[in-house]
């Protein structure tokens, strides 16, 4: 005896739907349980999704069920996203907006360089560079995310002419072909600089490390955000950042 095709695409539809109700029954006991059925995290345009990958594996292992949901944000658009209930977590670049409602933790600071590409006009230029040196070059800069909440923008003067980019891969790619100049984090752009892509400029005004916070809305206890609240409650930033290098 066979299968005929009709018998053959019932079966395989009905593994399918078993399997759909075997995880809807699990995801129902979790829940009843106080574990999420569902989990937002917003990180940082600075950090690759791949820096996460151990703790991902780790989670799954938990046997908790809770579909990961992970996006990328710009400066306050973490923040942002956590204020408006889009993220139940973030790790965010800054102090956080006033007015609390979240708790929050520090782990770990980034440093940055200014850098110019060799053939920039500033290359040659007597350091440190001054700012009216800086006005007269446009400066490359990554747009801030958030929509609501107040813009930041770093290493900018007023008045200053400027190109707006989405991430940092292209704000590093302008400044190597020499469009502009700005501050970049350290950390990433490690080769560029040995290879002489990008050269780093000292300037009267440096930018000052920029500090990550883990963050959290107050009153939320879901199992799953505290598991992974637990998980990242610690100064990991430095070693995440050696291996970007």
């Amino acid at each position: 005896m066979a299968l005929t095709a009709i018998g053959k695409a019932l079966l395989d539809e009905g593994r399918c739907l078993l399997a759909a109700a075997d995880d809807l029954e699990l995801r129902l006991q979790r829940m009843a349980q106080g574990v999420e059925t569902e989990l937002t995290v917003a990180l940082d345009e600075l950090l690759p999704l791949a820096a996460f990958s151990e703790d991902i594996r780790a989670f799954q292992q938990t046997g908790y069920a809770t579909r990961l949901h992970f996006q990328h944000e710009v400066l306050t658009g973490a923040w942002e996203a956590l204020m408006q209930r889009r993220a139940d977590l973030v790790i965010a670049a800054g102090e956080g907006p006033s007015g609390g409602g979240y708790k929050n933790y520090a782990v770990g600071a980034v440093p940055f360089a200014f850098c110019i590409a060799s053939g920039h006009p500033l290359a040659k230029e007597q350091e440190p560079l001054k700012k009216n040196q800086l006005l007269e070059h446009t400066a490359i800069v990554i747009a801030d995310s958030a929509r609501h909440l107040p813009l930041r923008t770093t290493g900018l003067y007023s008045g200053q002419r400027q190109i707006t980019v989405g991430n940092l891969a292209d704000k590093i790619a302008l400044q190597k072909q020499g469009i502009g100049h700005g501050f970049l984090p350290r950390p990433c752009i490690k080769r560029e600089l040995e290879s002489g892509d990008l050269i780093e400029k000292e300037v009267v005004e440096p930018k000052a490390d920029e500090v990550f916070y883990l963050a959290w809305c107050t009153g939320e206890d879901g199992i799953a955000l505290d598991w992974w609240r637990q998980r990242l409650m610690r100064e990991w930033l430095p070693q995440v950042l050696r291996t970007m290098q």
